[in-house]
């Protein structure tokens, strides 16, 4: 997959927001502009945005996948870092 720039509407009460987050997926999208939200505000859009972006153009880093945010307690890495078989 390749990374894309999306843009995730946040809002609370009636007012609206955006924010412009690179992601592979829409889901990831979400979880990215996740940490750019204030306390009662929810994801209300998530839109691909087909324009070039650089950095500075967005207000959030790509969030990890869950592969990668697991990858470190998965068994098999687990039993790899032992050096011995996990049920030894």
């Amino acid at each position: 997959m390749s990374m894309k720039v999306y843009e995730v509407t946040l809002g609370r009460d009636g007012e609206t927001r955006t924010v412009r987050v690179p992601s592979e997926t829409d889901v990831q999208a979400t979880d990215a502009a996740m940490p750019l939200a204030l306390p009662g505000e929810s994801v209300m859009a998530v839109k691909a945005v087909e324009a070039y972006a650089t950095q500075d153009d967005l207000d959030a880093a790509p969030a990890r996948s869950q592969a990668a945010e697991l990858a470190d307690v998965t068994p098999g890495a687990a039993a790899s870092r032992a050096g011995t078989p996990p049920f030894a």
